[in-house]
């Protein structure tokens, strides 16, 4: 009898039982849409642009099964039809990807940086007044297999099988999270070549290495105690904040970003603005990073590419044979302050430079961007706490029902004040 009673009196307020439902239902739909648009906002403002892509992301990876995620792949699939298909840009990322394995060479870094408490200083750096000896590892050989050659002293054949052995040998895979793309592109080094002291200052000491005739690579090894890793590679990857704090990166463009989730990778045009007397120089270069949580390391490598709408320009000297490497290694996690970190890049400037003058670009000019780059850091990391403070002091969680205007409640309300007026009505006509 109560149930007969329940679905009559449904169907004879059905007109109001479905507008107190449209009424709830555009409250709660009002209300989520602005603690969305309020969640947006404060992730944009602490992570970036980029970092909350790499957020949402993961969030898909790790959180969208199907059928929703197959949902969610029909709904991009049909706005889609819309967009630029990847690759449209006129760049091949399946031949142009940087390899992860390009990281294997910052093995013998990584090995350096595990062994500073017990650091030693050769002879070779102890002349130049270095900080710390990276040529006693870094010039380590071996044989085939990996077995350590030590340096030999006066033994004929003890030197005839360290001139035999190789420092490619000693290379290991890192064994890097395999869900990434492997990649094809190789940075080609002079690996086999011995480094050797060229000076420090302040915090950074510098080695180098002879590639090419007189043309050197270098190694930068600094550690700072108050930057996290996360706001270093911010700093790092960002192009917009990038040409904030870079006053020598005259032109600053992404090209194209690689569309395998993951990867990491884009293509990127550069260009810097050198002294008087001499024109600018700019990069096309594809540069990728990886974030290793398992081993707590951070990975960057950067390589010369080619792109058709970006060709070589009258008056400036387009840079064609460029690579870089570098290892982040926090003290603790990503988050937390203290890093160590070393770079390696190489660069043929194009045309010939007097020596002096080279060494000047390398003595003065990259111990002043690095420690730019270093305040940069400083700087993001305050501007992102101030960002974050305001954020929490406006982000203000609502506890009373939100609704449209004063007449809306819940839907339940609605009925029990149509109820109350229907017993009102009928007591008047009795």
């Amino acid at each position: 009898m109560l149930l007969n009673r329940f679905i009559s009196a449904i169907k004879n307020q059905s007109r109001e039982t479905l507008r107190a439902w449209s009424y709830q239902c555009e409250s709660i739909f009002a209300q989520r849409s602005r603690r969305l648009q309020q969640l947006l906002s404060f992730y944009q403002s602490v992570y970036g642009t980029q970092g909350l892509k790499q957020l949402w992301r993961a969030y898909y990876r790790s959180e969208l099964q199907p059928p929703l995620r197959g949902f969610v792949l029909s709904a991009v699939g049909i706005m889609g039809l819309n967009m630029k298909r990847p690759g449209s840009d006129g760049f091949d990322w399946a031949k142009e990807r940087l390899a992860l394995s390009n990281f294997d060479l910052c093995q013998r870094d990584i090995d350096f940086i595990n062994t500073l408490p017990v650091n030693q200083l050769c002879d070779r750096c102890q002349a130049k007044k270095m900080k710390y000896c990276y040529c006693m590892l870094g010039n380590q050989r071996c044989k085939k297999g990996g077995v350590v050659v030590l340096p030999p002293k006066s033994d004929q054949s003890a030197i005839k099988e360290e001139q035999a052995a190789s420092i490619s040998n000693c290379h290991k895979s890192l064994d890097l999270d395999g869900r990434a793309p492997q990649g094809q592109v190789r940075i080609q080094a002079q690996e086999d070549r011995n480094w050797e002291p060229y000076f420090s200052k302040n915090e950074f000491s510098i080695w180098r290495r002879e590639e090419h005739g007189s043309l050197y690579s270098y190694k930068v090894y600094a550690r700072f105690d108050d930057i996290t890793a996360d706001d270093f590679l911010h700093v790092q990857t960002d192009l917009d904040y990038r040409r904030q704090w870079d006053d020598t990166a005259l032109r600053l463009e992404l090209i194209s970003e690689d569309p395998v989730p993951g990867s990491n990778s884009h293509l990127i045009y550069w260009e810097m603005q050198w002294p008087r007397l001499f024109a600018n120089r700019d990069y096309v270069y594809c540069r990728r990073y990886h974030k290793d949580e398992s081993k707590k390391m951070i990975f960057i490598c950067s390589r010369a590419a080619k792109h058709t709408t970006y060709p070589a320009i009258s008056g400036k000297v387009r840079v064609t044979d460029y690579w870089s490497l570098m290892v982040i290694k926090p003290f603790r996690g990503f988050h937390e302050p203290g890093l160590h970190f070393v770079l390696t890049y190489y660069d043929d400037p194009g045309i010939p430079i007097p020596q002096n003058i080279k060494s000047w670009v390398t003595q003065k000019q990259m111990p002043e961007f690095l420690t730019k780059m270093y305040v940069a850091t400083k700087n993001y990391a305050c501007s992102r706490a101030i960002k974050m403070k305001d954020m929490f002091n406006s982000f203000t969680i609502i506890n009373d029902e939100y609704t449209a205007n004063e007449q809306r409640g819940s839907w339940l309300g609605s009925l029990s004040r149509h109820r109350r007026k229907l017993n009102s009505d009928n007591e008047a006509e009795r």
